[in-house]
């Protein structure tokens, strides 16, 4: 099945490097292009498409505009491809119903890079799958699944990671907002993000839950009821320092990394550092980063926390551990708000 795309950017060669790069792919068939907002409301209209890539800064209808528009009168999965990437407008974007936003360099690099132009097309062949009116109310099933498992795991849980990708961000917040204060168990956050947004992610937490959040930052001790941001560009995991205390390492990424920061990477080093009691959560995103480590915390008899497909807007990640038999068990996205704070408080 190919998913129509509509390309909306008030660049020239910026739209045709866009094409370009749709033009590539098996799963992705472009329907318009669109030199500013009011185009793009017209073009959603007529064409239907299925997907939408969205510049932010045009003439006259700005790409907010567009966006408020489209999650108002026409939802369809929309991803920010963006030169004016500053993190509150972006935040603000995801607020709305983006589903993903991927920064747009300067166009003679984009014009040559093969590594912008594969992770473009990967995200938005993710994105087209995502599922932009969803039920975000509570699942009673999902609500008794977590109080059992919490019943059968008595033991407080030590450390919390949390990872994911595409719809990563909004789905972290409104899960922060559902935590209460007296949660004990520090959290460990590791999403796809570029370098420049986890710190102020960081400081939207603070600012929208009960508990304290900052970007991570090399060797410090992890200390209980906070939530560590790791940095986009960096690996961060999880050690156990000379006084048996646990601590963070966050180092640079190298070439071959294929994610920075790596959902494999952290959730293993809390398997290999907290054993048993590490809880792994696994949110919306594409592709497979996370199974590696799901598979180290069971080994370690530790918990998998996976969303579930009802409230995951990229059921990616979640998909490829569920298929992986190792998850211990797929709940809704308030009712890992709820496992977490009975397995944790």
């Amino acid at each position: 099945m190919l998913h129509r795309v509509l390309i909306v950017d008030d660049s020239p060669l910026y739209r045709l490097r866009l094409a370009q790069i749709v033009s590539t792919s098996d799963q992705l068939q472009l329907v318009g292009l669109a030199s500013d907002g009011r185009e793009a409301i017209r073009l959603i209209e007529e064409r239907q498409p299925d997907l939408v890539v969205l510049d932010l800064e045009m003439p006259e209808i700005g790409g907010i505009s567009v966006l408020r528009w489209a999650m108002k009168n026409n939802p369809l999965p929309i991803v920010i491809c963006s030169g004016l990437a500053t993190s509150e407008i972006v935040f603000q974007a995801l607020d709305l119903g983006a589903v993903d936003f991927v920064t747009k360099p300067e166009l003679r690099h984009a014009m040559r890079s093969e590594q912008f132009a594969t992770n473009l097309r990967l995200r938005l062949e993710a994105a087209a799958q995502a599922r932009v009116q969803r039920e975000t109310t509570r699942d009673g099933r999902s609500i008794i699944a977590a109080a059992e498992l919490a019943r059968q795991h008595p033991t407080q849980a030590c450390v919390i990671g949390i990872v994911g990708s595409a719809g990563g961000p909004t789905a972290i917040a409104r899960l922060v907002c559902a935590l209460p204060s007296s949660l004990v168990a520090p959290i460990i956050i590791a999403l796809h993000m570029p370098a420049g947004f986890t710190r102020s992610f960081a400081e939207r937490l603070t600012r929208l839950g009960r508990l304290e959040a900052h970007e991570a930052r090399n060797g410090e001790r992890i200390a209980p009821s906070r939530i560590y941001v790791a940095p986009g560009g960096w690996q961060t995991s999880v050690i156990t320092d000379r006084q048996g205390a646990l601590s963070l390492r966050v180092e640079p990424a190298s070439a071959a990394d294929a994610f920075a920061p790596s959902a494999d990477l952290l959730l293993t080093s809390m398997a290999r550092a907290a054993g048993s009691k590490s809880v792994g959560v696994v949110l919306t995103g594409m592709g497979e980063d996370g199974v590696r480590g799901a598979q180290a915390i069971r080994d370690s008899g530790g918990i998998v926390l996976v969303e579930a497909r009802e409230s995951a807007l990229v059921w990616g990640m979640p998909r490829a551990v569920v298929e992986a038999g190792l998850a211990s068990v797929e709940l809704d996205l308030p009712s890992i708000a709820t496992a977490l704070s009975l397995l944790c408080g």
